[in-house]
C-alpha cells in the first residue's frame, strides 16, 4: 500500500455540471480551499471536483464542496479518515484506499443527509468502524465498497457499516463487501460483538427506519472472541429490505482458548447471520440470502436468523441456510 504524502501534495480540480440548472451570467468564481487545491465553480452550480495525491487531499476537497457537488477520486493513492458534514457524492474511477486512523471513530463519517459513498476501499486497522451513518441522517447510499481490516480494538464493538441512533429515512447500503472484521477480548472490552452491518439503536428511544434497503452484500470472514453477527437491526422498522445478501465465515472463538491470560471468560459463544432486535416491525422483509458456514465454539448453536423483538410485520421467504439452527424466536412482542 502506498505511503501517504504530506499534507500539500495532494491535488483536486473542479468543472462545471455541464447541464447547469443556473442563470448562465452567473458570476465565474475561484476559491482556495487550501493544501494547494483550487475549485472553480460558476454561479451556485453543483461541480466536480477531481482529487488525487492521497492523504489529507479528499478531505480538503470535502471541506470546500456544497450540497450537490460530486467528488472524483482518480487514483489509487491511500487517504486519510473522512468526515462528510455536506450532501455530495464521493465516487471513484481508481482503487483508492481509505484507512481510519485507529482511534475511537470511522474511517468514512457521513454527518450529513444525502451522501453518497460508491467504490473505495475502507480499512481501520485495530480501530472500531469502517463506514458510519451519523445519528438521524437520510438519503445516504453505500455502495460498491470494500469494508476491511477493521479491529481488533472497539469496546462496543468492531463493525463495517453501522448506521446511528435517531431515525432514519431512504439508507441504501448495497453491492457493498465486508470482510475481515476481527473482535478480540481485552478486560475492559465490553461486550465484544463484531457486526458488518449494524443499524444501532438507543435502548430507551430505538428511532425508527423507513425505505431502507440492504441488498446484494457481501459479508465473510468475520471472527470474535464472543459474538460474530452479520446484519443487525435494532431500530423499529417500517419498510426495510433485506436482500439477496451473501453471509458466511462468521466464527465465535472461545475467548479461552484465544487467549487465557486475557482475564476474561464468559462462558459462552454465538453467532447469528442476521439478528432482528426491532421492538416493531413492518413491511419488513428478509429474502433470498445465502447464509452459510457460521461457527460457535461454546453453548449455543450458530443461528441464520435471530428474532430478538418483533416478528409481527416481518417476512422471511426464500432463503438458503446452510446452519445449525435456521430461524428462532426468541420474544414476540404483540
Amino acid at each position: 500500500m502506498p505511503g501517504k504524502p504530506t499534507a500539500g501534495d495532494g491535488t483536486s480540480t473542479r468543472s462545471e455540471d455541464p447541464t447547469p440548472t443556473f442563470d448562465r451570467r452567473g458570476l465565474l468564481r475561484s476559491i482556495d480551499v487550501g493544501a494547494g487545491v483550487t475549485a472553480l465553480g460558476l454561479g451556485t452550480a453543483a461541480a466536480q471536483t477531481t482529487v488525487t495525491g492521497g492523504g489529507d487531499a479528499l478531505q480538503a476537497a470535502i471541506d470546500d464542496a456544497e450540497s450537490g457537488d460530486t467528488i472524483v477520486v482518480d487514483d489509487s493513492e491511500t487517504y486519510d479518515p473522512i468526515v462528510i458534514d455536506a450532501g455530495i457524492t464521493i465516487e471513484t474511477d481508481a482503487d483508492p484506499t481509505i484507512e481510519g486512523d485507529g482511534g475511537t471513530g470511522a474511517a468514512v463519517s457521513i454527518e450529513a443527509d444525502g451522501v453518497t459513498v460508491e467504490g473505495f476501499t475502507v480499512t481501520n486497522p485495530d480501530g472500531p468502524l469502517g463506514i458510519k451513518v451519523g445519528r438521524g441522517h437520510d438519503d445516504a447510499a453505500i455502495a460498491d465498497n470494500t469494508t476491511e481490516d477493521v479491529g481488533p480494538t472497539g469496546k462496543l464493538g468492531v463493525t463495517g457499516i453501522i448506521v446511528g441512533q435517531g431515525d432514519h429515512d431512504d439508507i441504501s447500503i448495497t453491492n457493498n463487501e465486508i470482510t475481515d472484521l476481527d473482535r478480540e477480548t481485552t478486560d475492559d472490552s465490553g461486550f465484544p460483538t463484531v457486526n458488518g452491518i449494524l443499524f444501532d439503536a438507543d435502548n430507551s428511544d430505538p428511532g425508527t427506519l423507513t425505505n431502507t434497503t440492504v441488498n446484494n452484500n457481501t459479508i465473510h470472514d468475520v471472527e470474535s472472541d464472543i459474538a460474530p453477527l452479520g446484519i443487525v437491526v435494532q431500530h423499529e422498522t417500517d419498510g426495510v429490505d433485506i436482500n439477496n445478501n451473501e453471509i458466511r465465515d462468521l466464527v465465535a472463538a472461545d475467548d479461552t482458548d484465544s487467549d487465557p491470560d486475557d482475564g476474561v471468560d464468559f462462558g459462552f459463544t454465538f453467532a447469528q447471520g442476521i439478528n432482528i432486535a426491532s421492538p416493531e416491525t413492518e413491511d419488513t422483509v428478509v429474502n433470498h440470502n445465502v447464509i452459510e458456514d457460521i461457527t460457535s465454539e461454546e453453548t449455543i448453536l450458530p443461528e441464520a436468523v435471530k428474532i430478538d423483538g418483533d416478528g409481527g410485520g416481518l417476512t422471511v421467504r426464500a432463503n438458503q441456510f446452510l446452519v445449525a439452527v435456521g430461524v428462532i424466536l426468541s420474544a414476540i412482542v404483540p
